[in-house]
């Protein structure tokens, strides 16, 4: 469970033991509450990472590039929709 920074930086290194693979990357998708939709969170082979966020405001129309730092503080505001999926993969 995330309930710090710190904890989010070892989720975001140890990312392949709690995502799913697709053949191309490791992701984990989550339902968001605030705004209501879907935000997925990809790493590639190389360990690059990318989101895609489809929700009632606006839908990426493609997956984005971002870096540590930054996905660090998104992973942090989505902790509680990222912790439920992390649950429902554990379990």
């Amino acid at each position: 469970m995330l309930n710090s920074k710190w904890e989010v930086q070892v989720f975001l290194n140890t990312f392949e033991a709690f995502a799913n693979w697709d053949g191309e990357k490791h992701f984990i998708t989550m339902e968001t509450e605030n705004p209501k939709g879907i935000l997925t969170i990809m790493k590639s082979e190389e360990g690059t990472f990318y989101y895609h966020r489809k929700n009632e405001l606006y839908w990426d129309l493609r997956e984005i590039k971002v870096e540590t730092e930054i996905l660090t503080d998104i992973i942090w505001a989505f902790r509680i929709a990222i912790n439920k999926s992390i649950k429902e993969i554990v379990v």
